[in-house]
């Protein structure tokens, strides 16, 4: 992919599997974060959109079969492929009002 990432953090490294928290603690520990600078994004309602939202970390749904949502919890941004969260990113990322990094 021709990407340098900040960090890896893997479910084996936190000792527990999303939607465990432990994976987001860690995370936001080793690359010494705040969880307002993170925009965790994922395919996976569940494990991705429903503990960043209990963990207050803004959430990205990428919705790609425009499934109801699952549950009684709302995501901040939904998009529907992955060519439109690189649009968002990159809107946020060129916004000083809410700059955020990504982690997906």
């Amino acid at each position: 992919m021709n990407v340098d990432f900040d960090e890896i953090v893997t479910a084996e490294q936190a000792g527990a599997y999303k939607a465990n928290h432990d994976g987001f603690h860690l995370l936001l520990k080793k690359l010494n974060l705040d969880k307002s600078d993170i925009l965790h994004t994922g395919f996976g309602f569940k494990y991705d959109v429903v503990p960043a939202s209990e963990l207050g970390i803004t959430s990205c749904w990428v919705n790609r079969y425009g499934e109801t949502r699952p549950a009684n919890v709302k995501e901040d941004y939904l998009v529907g492929d992955m060519k439109t969260l690189a649009l968002l990113v990159k809107g946020l990322a060129s916004s000083s009002i809410n700059p955020v990094r990504y982690e997906g």
